[in-house]
């Protein structure tokens, strides 16, 4: 399944009239004129998806007879209930009928609006079209007029993503208000949001009027700002129930993300006054936040959540009605999978220990116990509406086969009533009928054929499954045979307005960053030249980015082009104006602006690469930008990556590299799979992604201060030299000068000789360092805010040496201050984000001290909150802009190289700061010593961050090994214990131990227990494996780490599975032990660490020691019981023995 076909079947599958064969395109329908109708003897033959085997006629009494049938049904089944006043939908499941979900409802409108878009195309209706239409908005409008009721929830939560903020997903269905007593627990939805946007979309787009005022614009803008942060927004999911574990915990949900997703793709510049609006009723996307929940979405299928391991849901996602997914073997694998664990006799249970409408679930609370999910395995609710979805999944595959197979296991399954054959809500394990407790226990252990269900009882009373129900009739209009839409009846694009585009051409190939070339440190570099690089099997774009160089001085231009490096100055691409990214935030703030509601516009948020590249771009890590525009690049023509080229740029070490990629850029080739094309700007505009801001009148745009690129243009040469060729130009020296803050020669210095160093010491690349150390001692007297001079701050002063010290690129400097500054880099949110949907945990601290966990999305002021704290600020300066530099590089390196990070579960970003270290004196053994993390470049950074990924044990390759084995043992158990990596299939092997010791593990005075671990997860659970990952984590020495996951877990226990423990299994006595053995016998002064320092082999080293520890802890248990008992116990219980 292509991309282009995933596209056509989101339009087709309501949007475009693809509701039965006898539907035309709404396009062709405008109002009353119907000018366009197929002839009769055309119309192919409506599909039989009843009871009744009669084959019908293509003739014109046979088609209104069958269209009559499903009217019927439709106003008996749906329209019955629908409110007189709000048009809303009641749920089934309240005794009085009066509380509506939102999802439920966009179903029900859904349905009608099928039917009625098969009616569009019968010339004598009999008014039918139009009543179901008028249905259908009055439903959409009902659900959007109780939300603007809730207009300051939207603006608070845009900026907080509180659940407490969150808009509601069920109102009273008489006069649209909030549920009473709604403790707001299961409220937070964002796929209610999204599947309402995607539908309003698709029914706007049919010629339905359903927005009917500017202010209607504005509030549906800001429900668009609502779901752009989806990727890091924890929510309920579609069934309200947060985790697995129903303890009313929210976590991010796949369905959730992908919906959203959707949802933006859709949105993205569509005029929500159709045909006849304007263009103050457009609305605009971020295209970036549609890229982070792309990237998130895939990253996490196909998942579900970290609690579950699949969810029907997903099949509401990748398939009808939102085709989330442009790949084709991802939905495969998503659909395949939620089959393979959910699918039963009777329905999809909706996620694996499922309790809801269980008769074993407590009627009395709301909320689980820690240990009440064990009693549910097995005994799940199975669903049948999820059959239909399947058949509707069928129908657009072109699959006869999976039509005819769902159709037969759900047909048994409907009830029979007087309304017709309706959807039964779920069948659920009747345990009541079971036979005696034996036969219930081998019905748990048979499969579900053995167990006897029950249809739910609400259908009896004349309460109908309304959701299922509309799922049922829509699978009942949809033709089987129906392939894409004939070209005179597809939607036409806006070309205004940028559209995302599909996916098909954009495959990619990861781009290994190379080793440093230009390094003032020979042997780092030499090293590193050694480590294999990691290939990918992906192929890659056909992408063409257009990159525009602008010179700021004529000087520079000329001097470039007698390199062959076409260049622009600000004044030659006049009258255009070239304005940086924080304008463009600027301008977006006035997006979706209404007093009346009390909004402001878009949210301060930078806007990133995509973004920008729309139009402008900042200078700033251009390889890894062309790298991620090539991978993410959906919208409607080329890119636009403008370079601000500056005279300090050729200063300095980057001057070589600089040139080198300005060379590649000529010759329209950066590396294998990224291709550029110098152009002039006036040139790449005409094939470019415009992006109209028509939001931004020209009242808006008087009271704005739009402030361009600034260009300083040198008026004395003497500022910088005069030169005529780059070889003339000036080379910064190189600084590897490190700043000790604790011990310097201001400390203890009086607050007047601080302020007159300050104020009369020129600032040149030697005094950096001092006029830094003397303000840090200014800024503990008062702060930022302490005054040096009249009108002259410490803060003031701070960011001068801040834009010195970026001059001469003092890296120690530029840290120092930056941190004392409390500078914070943009996107560390999406960052961590990244990480986290990968099932890694991030912690943030130093090394050797607590540090906080973040395993779940937050937001950058709770960044900001951590990094400024005392655990970190307070206790090294630097790690506060060091961490920064590090998690953006980890999230980096996930994208291109996810590879690398295999076996690490948890990212201690401080440990890993610790790896580097070690690596950083392993290199730099003959080279001085100021060497340190403070004075290596960011980029010199990133290198050293990818050495230490791909240099340990396990990702040596045939270049390196050589050199991985010139460490010695205890570096490479320290280099791997810092990492946090665990072997392959280590955490299986922690549980099949689990399961062959009752007293469960002990490790670092921390016990975990087999029970209720073993009840309440499964080994397959990433909960699990964070809960082994969380007792690991509190080793504080990384040797003994990986002493603990090399050798004693996954070499002796997983290669001796006959082992059995019924104790304890202490792993701290076990290593002490082995320690002790080895001192005895050598009279070792310093045992753990010369024991660290053994191979890791049977004979001579420590696995030896490992061996014989095990198998006296084996034969001498009977003593050991008999001193733990203090010799009362009479029975002679071992305390492990042989299965």
């Amino acid at each position: 399944m292509s991309d282009g076909w995933s596209r056509t079947q989101r339009q087709t599958s309501m949007t475009y009239a693809g509701i039965g064969n006898i539907c035309m395109a709404p396009s062709s329908v405008t109002g009353s004129n119907r000018s366009r109708r197929p002839s009769w003897s055309d119309a192919k033959k409506v599909w039989n998806a009843g009871d009744e085997e009669e084959t019908y006629s293509d003739s014109h009494t046979q088609i209104l007879k069958k269209l009559d049938n499903y009217y019927r049904k439709v106003k008996r089944q749906i329209l019955a209930f629908q409110s007189l006043t709000t048009g809303l939908f009641p749920n089934h499941l309240e005794p009085d009928r009066k509380v509506g979900h939102v999802v439920e409802n966009v179903f029900c409108a859904t349905a009608v609006w099928s039917l009625r878009q098969c009616y569009c195309k019968i010339d004598n209706d009999q008014g039918r079209a139009h009543e179901l239409g008028q249905a259908a908005v009055k439903c959409m409008r009902g659900i959007l007029n109780c939300w603007m009721r809730q207009a300051k929830k939207v603006e608070v939560f845009k900026g907080e993503q509180s659940t407490k903020d969150a808009l509601h997903s069920t109102f009273n269905v008489f006069d649209g208000s909030e549920v009473e007593d709604a403790d707001e627990v299961g409220q937070l939805q964002i796929c209610a949001i999204s599947i309402y946007l995607l539908t309003l979309v698709q029914m706007i787009t049919s010629n339905l009027e359903i927005i009917f005022s500017i202010d209607e614009v504005n509030f549906v803008q800001q429900l668009v700002f609502y779901i752009e942060r989806a990727y890091r927004t924890p929510d309920y999911g579609i069934w309200e129930r947060g985790s697995k574990y129903n303890t009313n915990t929210c976590e991010l949900h796949a369905s959730s993300i992908g919906m959203a997703k959707a949802a933006l793709e859709a949105m993205n510049g569509f005029n929500l006054y159709g045909d006849k609006g304007a263009n103050w009723s457009v609305v605009y996307v971020d295209v970036d936040a549609h890229n982070r929940n792309r990237t998130t979405f895939d990253a996490l299928l196909p998942r579900e959540s970290a609690s579950k391991n699949t969810d029907a849901a997903l099949l509401l996602t990748v398939s009808w009605p939102t085709f989330a997914v442009h790949d084709a073997t991802l939905v495969q694998n998503t659909i395949r999978k939620c089959i393979r664990k959910l699918r039963g006799t009777h329905g999809f249970k909706r996620y694996l220990r499922d309790g809801q409408y269980t008769d074993l679930e407590s009627k009395d609370q709301r909320f689980y116990e820690s240990t009440e999910i064990k009693k549910f395995d097995k005994n799940e609710c199975q669903w049948p509406m999820f059959f239909a979805v399947m058949v509707i999944d069928g129908i657009f595959k072109n699959n006869q086969a999976q039509v005819d197979e769902y159709l037969a296991a759900l047909n048994p399954l409907l009830r029979r009533t007087t309304e017709g054959g309706m959807m039964v809500h779920y069948y659920y394990v009747d345990h009541s009928r079971q036979q005696s407790s034996a036969q219930s226990e081998a019905s748990d252990r048979g499969n579900y054929q053995q167990l006897p269900f029950a249809c739910s009882s609400e259908i009896l009373s004349g309460h109908f499954f309304l959701f299922g129900q509309a799922v049922w009739l829509i699978s009942q209009l949809l033709d089987p045979i129906r392939r894409y839409l004939p070209p005179s009846d597809r939607p036409k694009p806006n070309s205004r307005y940028s559209s995302i585009q599909d996916s098909l051409r954009y495959q990619y190939t990861p781009n290994i960053p190379k080793p440093i070339t230009s390094s003032p440190y020979d042997v780092i570099d030499a090293k590193k030249n050694a480590t294999g690089l990691i290939t990918s099997n992906v192929t890659f774009s056909d992408l063409v980015i257009h990159v525009v160089a602008i010179s700021e001085s004529v000087r520079l231009q000329q001097v470039l082009a007698t390199y062959g490096i076409q260049t622009q100055t600000p004044k030659q691409v006049e009258p255009i104006l070239i304005w940086p990214p924080a304008e463009l935030v600027k301008a977006y703030t006035n997006l979706g602006v209404n007093k009346k509601f009390g909004f402001s516009g878009r949210p301060d948020r930078p806007v990133g690469v995509l973004g920008t590249c729309k139009n402008m771009l900042k200078n700033y890590n251009i390889r890894s930008d062309f790298e991620f525009i090539t991978k993410c690049w959906r919208l409607k023509g080329r890119p636009i990556y403008i370079m601000m080229l500056r005279e300090r740029h050729l200063r300095g070490p980057q001057k070589s590299d600089l040139l080198e990629l300005l060379t590649q850029i000529r010759q329209g080739k950066v590396s294998a799979n990224i291709f550029v094309r110098l152009e002039r700007l006036q040139t790449a505009i005409s094939s470019a992604c415009v992006e109209h801001l028509d939001f931004l009148n020209n009242s808006v745009c008087s009271t704005l201060d739009w402030k361009s690129v600034a260009v300083h243009e040198y008026k004395n040469i003497a500022e910088i030299g005069q030169y005529k060729s780059l070889t003339d130009v000036s080379k910064t020296p190189i600084v590897a000068e490190d700043i000790d803050y604790t011990n310097h020669e201001f400390k203890d210095r009086h607050e007047e000789e601080l302020r007159e160093f300050i104020c009369n010491a020129e600032i040149s690349l030697n005094s950096l360092r001092k006029h830094a150390l003397a303000t840090y001692e200014l800024y503990k007297i008062g702060g930022l805010d302490w005054m040096i001079k009249d009108n002259y701050r410490v803060k003031n002063h701070l960011e001068h040496l801040l834009k010195e010290s970026i001059t001469w690129q003092h890296w120690a400097v530029i840290r120092f201050v930056s941190s004392l500054l409390h500078r914070m880099v943009d996107s560390l949110a999406p960052s961590v984000t990244n990480l986290l949907v990968r099932g890694k945990t991030v912690t943030i601290g130093i090394f050797g001290y607590d540090e906080t966990i973040i395993d779940k999305p937050i937001r950058p002021n709770e960044f900001y909150k951590i990094l400024y704290s005392d655990a970190v600020f307070g206790r090294n300066i630097f790690h506060s802009v060091l961490l920064q530099e590090l998690l953006i590089n980890v999230s980096v390196f996930m994208l291109t190289s996810p590879q690398l990070f295999n076996g690490i579960l948890k990212l201690r970003l401080g440990w890993l700061f610790q790896a580097m270290k070690l690596a950083l004196e392993h290199l730099r053994a003959d080279v001085e010593d100021t060497i340190t993390l403070n004075t290596l470049s960011p980029n010199e950074i990133k290198q050293l961050l990818y050495y230490v990924l791909t240099t340990d044990v396990q990702q040596a390759t045939s270049q390196n090994i050589g050199e991985v084995e010139q460490r010695s043992s205890f570096q490479k158990r320290q280099m791997d214990g810092a990492l946090c990596r665990v072997p392959a299939d280590f955490f299986e092997h922690v549980w099949s131990i689990l399961e062959r010791t009752p007293g469960g593990i002990k490790l670092c005075d921390a016990l975990l227990p087999q029970q209720p671990t073993l009840s309440d997860m499964t080994d397959y659970e990433l909960n699990f494996s964070l809960k082994i990952e969380e007792m690991l984590s509190r080793i504080s020495d990384p040797a003994y780490r990986c002493l603990v996951m090399f050798e004693l877990i996954n070499v002796l226990l997983k290669r001796n599975s006959e082992l059995r423990f019924t104790q304890t299994l202490d792993v701290d006595y076990l290593i002490n032990e082995a320690v002790k053995l080895f001192q005895q016998q050598t009279n070792s002064k310093n045992s753990f660490q010369e024991f660290y320092n053994l191979p890791m082999q049977l004979v001579g080293g420590s696995t030896g020691y490992m061996v014989r520890v095990i198998i006296n802890y084996l034969f001498n248990a009977n003593q050991q019981n008999v001193d733990t008992n203090d010799l009362n116990t009479v029975a002679n219980t071992d305390i492990c023995k042989i299965s």
